[in-house]
């Protein structure tokens, strides 16, 4: 993914605030930033509300379910801010 529209992901900016430059490297594709705004969320593991990502995903709950998903299956630390810590111990399990 791109650093500048990581940057603009990250600074909250919707499609029709994006510089033209940003909207090429997405290949003009609304739907393609949408994309990266959800992979982005996911991956930094960020909450739903006062993000971007809830303008794109209407269901908070399934960004949550897939949040956890992602983590778990990356082995990445359960996010600690959003989840409860019994989650680890489904990890451990799983191992």
């Amino acid at each position: 993914m791109n650093t500048d529209v990581e940057f603009h992901i990250r600074q909250n900016y919707p499609w029709n605030k994006l510089p033209a430059s940003v909207k090429q490297s997405v290949g003009n594709s609304q739907r393609e930033y949408e994309k990266h705004v959800q992979l982005y969320s996911i991956r930094n593991q960020l909450r739903f509300r006062n993000n971007l990502v809830r303008h794109v995903r209407k269901d908070e709950r399934k960004y949550y379910e897939e949040l956890l998903k992602y983590s778990r299956d990356h082995l990445m630390l359960y996010p600690y801010h959003l989840h409860p810590f019994a989650c680890y111990i489904s990890i451990m399990e799983a191992l």
